[in-house]
């Protein structure tokens, strides 16, 4: 999964120039908290609805005095300029660690020093998903692997003996095992966890996981 794919082009943007009101009234129209700070298509700055919020507050005296001033400061006098970026070519994976480590909602995509892009939390979510493929009718079965590619390979015959078709497999580190989180294409989550404990698997109770 890559950024390109994901992210959305049709970005609202503001100029260093304008206007905390007139900022602030685009998050307010659009329902977004993050807008890019654009000077003749290059990428110069960040702004968010917390900063404009921290920009007004900071220059406004107690009792409502000066809130016209503050809401007619810069855009350029609060915004972010050393901005963390994304290219398209970055995957969505690399895109959730920054999110996370950073603690960002949302991070612009620049390409040629251009921006082209915008990705936000959300669009991260909705990649997952699809990926994971849950909408669909299915389960979800949890299997125990020793860590090895032959067993791996082992499930997914054993789920092909089963006639089900395998609608997302995640492997994940648990240890010294791996666990593998199968989506299957049937609702008899019974039926296949006593198949695959009769063909040796180890198929864990959900407490296993919570303790």
């Amino acid at each position: 999964m890559f950024v390109g794919k994901r992210m959305k082009t049709d970005v609202i943007t503001v100029s260093p120039g304008d206007t905390l009101r007139q900022a602030n009234d685009l998050l307010k129209e659009h329902r977004i908290h993050h807008l890019p700070v654009v000077e003749g298509g290059r990428l110069v700055g960040i702004v968010t609805g917390t900063d404009i919020r921290n920009g007004t507050l900071e220059r406004t005296a107690p009792g409502g005095e000066g809130s016209t001033a503050a809401e007619n400061r810069r855009v350029t006098e609060i915004m972010t300029r050393n901005v963390v970026t994304l290219s398209p070519m970055d995957t969505i994976e690399d895109a959730a660690l920054i999110l996370h480590r950073k603690r960002f909602g949302a991070i612009p995509v620049v390409e040629n020093r251009k921006l082209v892009g915008i990705l936000a939390k959300a669009d991260i979510l909705a990649a997952f998903l699809d990926t994971l493929d849950i909408e669909g009718i299915g389960v979800r079965v949890e299997v125990m692997l020793q860590r090895d590619t032959g067993a791996v390979l082992r499930l997914i015959r054993q789920v092909g003996e089963m006639e089900l078709e395998i609608r997302s497999l995640v492997l994940s580190s648990l240890g010294k095992e791996y666990v593998a989180f199968l989506r299957l294409s049937t609702i008899d989550v019974a039926t296949v966890k006593e198949k695959l404990r009769e063909a040796g698997f180890r198929v864990p109770d959900i407490a296993e996981f919570l303790e």
